[in-house]
Parts: structure tokens; sequence; C-alpha cells
């Protein structure tokens, strides 16, 4: 692999960007409720100040740059602590790049955003089936909650 460069995504990366989070989809096995489009990923990387996507391109010294994995985060606003936390909401990286460090890659740059941003503490959910992906955030620090159990409400 060449070098890897962690960058916010752009608009003009949404080619990239969106096959990545349909494979995540699919992955994940909701692939006919999946909803994003060019137009929606773009208000949220041009628009949102709360939230982003972080990209870990390939350096082949070319444009445009190989798109090897996605984190996606929002902010919730202050907390106990009365700072923000960084919420991970995805974190995937194409098949053909895993075991290659894009995931600790994203995962540090998204690190290192949420501290420049003042934030206290970095949340996210894993597949509870999804034993290779636990082992991966337990090695880099990550910690099972055992006091809160995640609830939602379809709507």
């Amino acid at each position: 692999m060449n070098e890897l460069l962690v960058r916010e995504a752009t608009v003009h990366g949404i080619d990239s960007v969106l096959p990545l989070m349909q494979g995540l989809a699919a992955f994940e096995g909701y692939s006919e409720q999946f909803k994003v489009n060019r137009n929606s990923l773009g208000q949220l990387i041009e628009h949102n100040s709360q939230a982003g996507v972080l990209v870990a391109a390939e350096d082949s010294g070319e444009e445009p740059y190989y798109v090897a994995g996605m984190l996606v985060y929002f902010y919730q606003p202050f907390t106990y602590d009365l700072q923000p936390w960084m919420v991970i909401k995805e974190l995937f990286v194409a098949a053909e790049c895993r075991g290659r460090g894009v995931g600790e890659a994203l995962f540090n740059a998204a690190r290192a955003h949420c501290i420049a941003r003042g934030g206290s503490k970095m949340k996210w959910e894993v597949l509870a089936d999804n034993q290779s992906a636990q082992r991966f955030y337990k090695r880099l620090g990550g910690q099972t909650e055992s006091r809160w159990q995640i609830m939602s409400l379809e709507l």
C-alpha cells in the first residue's frame, strides 16, 4: 500500500465515500433500508459543523486517491462534564485493505480531532457478533460499557 493520508472528506470525494457506505450497509445487513445518496452525503460534508466524514486515502501520487476506509462521526453536545463527546457512527475499511492499519489510522485521526475540539470522550457501537471489531477497539484502548444498555425506537 502507498502512503496513507487521513483527512476530512470533501464534496469532490463523494463518489469514493458512497460505495464504502453501501459496503457497510451490506456488511451489517441493512442495504434495503439504506437511504444515503450523493445529495444527502454532500449536505453532511459541506454544511454540518457537528458531524463529518474522515477518509483514509492511499496516495499514489495521482488524483483521485483510492479511498481505503471512512469514519463517520458526530459530536454529542455538552454532557455532564461540559465537554463534547465524539460519537463514531461508522468506521468501515474496504475488504481488500483490512489488516493494513487503515482502521487504526482513521481511529487515531478521530481521537486527535476530538481532542482538538475539546472533547472528553469517544463513544461507538459494535455489532455483538463482530468479534474482530471488538478486538480491534480493545487493542486501541476501548472498553466495553457495562452500566448502559443501548435502546432504540424505530420511527
